[in-house]
């Protein structure tokens, strides 16, 4: 029989056991407790503590890259064309932003950005994002005001334009990160210099900020560039061109100035233009620079080519003459034809009349091969090269497959296409002796440690042709800007100039022939003509008001050569405070009022060559002197010679030395 007590006993054990069991658990398990924490602690510290602490950092800071300072742009005396000035842009951490709706509304309120557009940059990606580049300080205090979580404000830098609208299309101007047209554009590798890497932080509340120390990689400035350009010759002749292009309600306009004796721009324009500061108002067409990349058909302008070359080859010399068809002159079945007939006319007679069939035959003569060779060798048919984007280099069929109406047509300029750049640096081997010199635009490339990195100087390309040619060039050309001349319009009182008119028809490819009403007028020269200095050219496309050269871009070309002639303190070759009248007897029989006088108040002889015997007695009426005449034809020499005294007699040689 079983002992109640004991059962009982048993009972009180296995009791005691348990309790003893559960002491003795908590007697474990409590030590192991407490030691987690030490063990999580060592893990974390110890173990990977490095990279947790690392990892921390990198919530609380981020790197971000920051763009350099662009650099400068200049004109040839230190006036600044482009520069960079602070500004702010406005970043966020999109985890930070609390309430992006909310936040997007403000923001956008604050510097007049869509908030739907600021909302969609917020949502997009994760981690930093610019929410607005560039803004003005006004927008920046704004946004600093509104202190909204998760932002914060870099400062950067921002391209201004200080001449406005001035050298525009020259220039070009800077997107959000790089150049994107003219100079901004094909120097961008130079002026942008090299990008630097900032820390930004968050503060204990959670703010963004970035202390001055926090430069991984400060950023290095763009190089400053120095050009040739001058701003005062740049607005003289924006100033006339726009007024000239404006006024006959041109499509487009170009001009350029080059520094006669060097190569080196002084100015370029194209019209219609745009400011830089403000490119996104405007349409792409004005960014475009109609200097380098208007191809046209340069008209009678490139005579002037085509009577060098045949005086450098010795096809023809200056006193011969040429029986100019009395206006109309059949090759084939096609019609050459001048806009006044002519009959004889010597080269220079050619030359100042601009007959385009007069040129037709000195070509003719010439032949296709020599004549296309000295386009190529006055730099026709390649481009000159001036660190711009966009330079054309013309267009000139190969020579082998030109008809002989072909050749004729090239002579006076039809059936080839330039620029004006090309066009004005091949009149200025004419300036020059015969040189044909490279152009250059940027002079001097600097970096941010002064040292040079690109520096241009004046370069002889090659003799084209000889220095007597061009000398009987620039008394061909300086009859063209005299009395009959087709170029009255570019005469500069005081000074002598030398130039050329071009007048030519527009081919329409649509069409497949030359246009009735489409002409590109253009008037290209180099003054003083004795002691060249500069050399310009102006090209103005479709004209509405008049088509000639010699009355749309003559006036033009004026305006800019005598204010850039004043400028440069060209002295006028007589000045009108120096001249000296002396006393007329009583009783001296004047000349007439329109014939000019020389220096002494004396007239002067006028230029007869290449003009018929009536023509010539038509011109010297009113003269108080005797005339010799000597032979048959035109007059081929005189005495006295053009601009000499007029004496007591006058003798004229007249001849009928014919080619044709």
């Amino acid at each position: 029989m079983d002992d109640p007590m004991r059962k009982r006993g048993d009972r009180g054990s296995s009791w005691t056991d348990g309790v003893r069991g559960r002491i003795r658990f908590l007697g474990i398990l409590i030590p192991l407790l407490l030691l987690l924490p030490m063990l999580k602690a060592f893990y974390l510290q110890i173990l990977h503590g490095e990279v947790l602490r690392e990892r921390a950092i990198r919530q609380n800071r981020m790197t971000v890259s920051i763009n350099p300072r662009r650099g400068a742009i200049l004109d040839r005396n230190g006036q600044r064309l482009a520069v960079s000035v602070p500004v702010s842009s406005v970043y966020a951490f999109r985890g930070d932003i609390t309430d992006k709706g909310l936040e997007a509304q403000l923001l956008g309120k604050a510097v007049d950005v869509d908030g739907g557009h600021l909302l969609a940059r917020m949502k997009t990606g994760s981690g930093f994002v610019w929410l607005v580049r560039k803004i003005s300080p006004e927008k920046a205090e704004k946004v600093r005001a509104l202190d909204l979580p998760g932002m914060g404000i870099q400062k950067e830098s921002r391209r201004y334009y200080p001449s406005l609208d001035l050298a525009g299309p020259v220039l070009g101007f800077v997107g959000t990160d790089r150049g994107l047209e003219g100079l901004e554009d094909s120097l961008d590798d130079q002026l942008k210099g090299a990008g630097g890497v900032r820390v930004l932080k968050r503060d204990a509340m959670g703010r963004i900020y970035s202390p001055d120390d926090s430069w991984n990689l400060k950023p290095t400035m763009g190089s400053t560039v120095h050009l040739t350009l001058d701003r005062t010759i740049q607005y003289f002749t924006e100033e006339a061109l726009n007024a000239g292009a404006a006024g006959a309600s041109a499509k487009g306009a170009a001009a350029i100035v080059i520094e006669s004796a060097t190569g080196k721009i002084l100015a370029m324009a194209s019209f219609p233009g745009f400011n830089p500061n403000e490119f996104q108002r405007f349409s792409s067409a004005n960014y475009r620079n109609r200097a380098i990349n208007f191809t046209y058909e340069p008209g009678s302008t490139f005579k002037i080519i085509t009577v060098s070359a045949a005086l450098e080859e010795k096809v023809f010399d200056d006193m011969d003459i040429l029986f100019c068809e009395n206006g109309k002159f059949e090759i084939g079945n096609i019609f050459i034809k001048d806009h006044v007939p002519h009959g004889w006319l010597t080269l220079k007679g050619i030359v100042q009349k601009s007959s385009n069939i007069g040129a037709s035959k000195i070509g003719l003569k010439l032949g296709r091969t020599r004549l296309a060779d000295y386009a190529v060798r006055f730099g026709f048919k390649s481009r000159v090269g001036l660190l711009l984007p966009g330079e054309r280099k013309g267009v000139m069929r190969d020579a082998a497959t030109w008809r002989q109406v072909d050749t004729a047509n090239a002579s006076f300029g039809q059936g080839i296409a330039v620029t004006p750049l090309q066009m004005v640096n091949a009149i200025n081997v004419i300036a020059t002796g015969g040189r044909l010199l490279r152009p250059f635009l940027v002079e001097n490339i600097v970096n941010s440690s002064g040292q040079s990195v690109l520096k241009n100087r004046p370069e002889i390309i090659r003799q084209v042709i000889s220095e007597s040619t061009a000398k009987k060039m620039t008394g061909m050309m300086e009859s063209v800007v005299r009395l009959g001349g087709s170029g009255v319009r570019a005469a500069i009182p005081g000074y002598k100039v030398a130039g050329k008119t071009g007048t030519a028809q527009k081919f329409s490819s649509r069409e497949g022939r030359y246009s009735e009403d489409a002409y590109v007028a253009s008037f290209v020269g180099f003054a003083p003509a004795d002691k060249p200095v500069i050399t310009v050219i102006v090209v103005v496309d479709e004209p509405q008001t008049d088509i000639y050269g010699g009355v749309v871009a003559a006036p033009i070309w004026a305006r800019i050569v005598g204010k850039t002639l004043e400028y440069l303190k060209v002295e006028p070759a007589v000045p009108e405070k120096d001249r000296k009248y002396p006393p007329i007897p009583e009783g001296t029989k004047l000349a007439r009022a329109d014939h000019e006088v020389d220096a002494s108040g004396s007239p002067a002889m006028p230029d007869l060559q290449g003009l018929t015997l009536r023509e010539a007695l038509q011109v010297l009426s009113g003269l108080n002197s005797g005339i010799d005449v000597s032979g048959t034809g035109v007059v081929i020499r005189q005495d006295p010679a053009p601009g000499e005294n007029v004496g007591q007699k006058i003798r004229l040689s007249l001849m009928p030395r014919i080619k044709t």
